[in-house]
This record gives C-alpha cells, structure tokens and sequence, in this order.
C-alpha cells in the first residue's frame, strides 16, 4: 500500500512526516531535518507494525513543503542553484529555508516548475 506523507518544517523549526492514513494505529515522525523525520517515521511504522501485526506493509510517497523541500536538498544544490533555476532570489529563498517567511501559493508553483524543468532537462542529456 503506498501512502501519502506530508513533510514540513513545524513552527519550532523541527520537521514533521505525518502520513495519511485511516488506521486505528497513528504513528508520524519528528526530527532536527527531513531525513531524521522520515527515519523516526520509518521507526514508528515498524513499532506499529509490531503492536498490531495486521498492519498493512506501507511505502511512503511524500510530499514536502517548500522549507523542506528547501533543507532536504541544501546539501546537493545551493541556493545560487536554484535561484537560477527558479528565478527567485537568494535572500528570499534563505527566508523559506529559515522559517522567517512562506513562500505564496504562486511562489510554491514558480519553485516547483523550475525544478521539474530542470529534471526534465536533466532527463534529456546523454553522455558519450
């Protein structure tokens, strides 16, 4: 069964994965970074799993708001990056990543179609 995970960055500037599931048994994931929620997430699951063995076997399919988006990937691509590939500026891109601003509905959009953009040119490259 796949089931959708909602990933953000919570107030206190911790991340969440809560999945969207209809089962008696909740269980959701906390940590410092994107990774460290899903990994305590991954754990809950199998805690779960051992409390009420009928659980059913889950993959997680996330979807992630734009600071953890943003945090998650900090290590694989900078922020010059991906100003380029979106057009928005440094400075307000470190204030999502940071907490200090959301970014809009229209912002959200204009970030996630250079992404896709760029893996779709990513996607068409072919090395000799």
């Amino acid at each position: 069964m796949i089931v959708k995970v909602i990933v953000e960055r919570n107030d206190n500037g911790n991340y969440q994965a809560v999945p969207e599931i209809d089962e008696k048994i909740g269980f959701f994931g906390m940590g410092k970074t994107v990774f460290a929620a899903m990994d305590d997430l991954r754990n809950s699951y199998e805690e779960a799993k051992s409390m009420e063995p009928s659980l059913a076997e889950m993959e997680f399919e996330c979807e992630y708001d734009t600071a953890s988006f943003l945090q998650m990937f900090k290590g694989r691509m900078n922020l010059a990056d991906l100003q380029n590939i979106t057009g928005i500026s440094r400075k307000q891109l470190n204030h999502y990543v940071t907490g200090y601003r959301r970014p809009s509905p229209k912002t959200v959009r204009r970030i996630q179609d250079g992404i896709r953009k760029f893996a779709e040119e990513l996607g068409r490259i072919t090395l000799v």
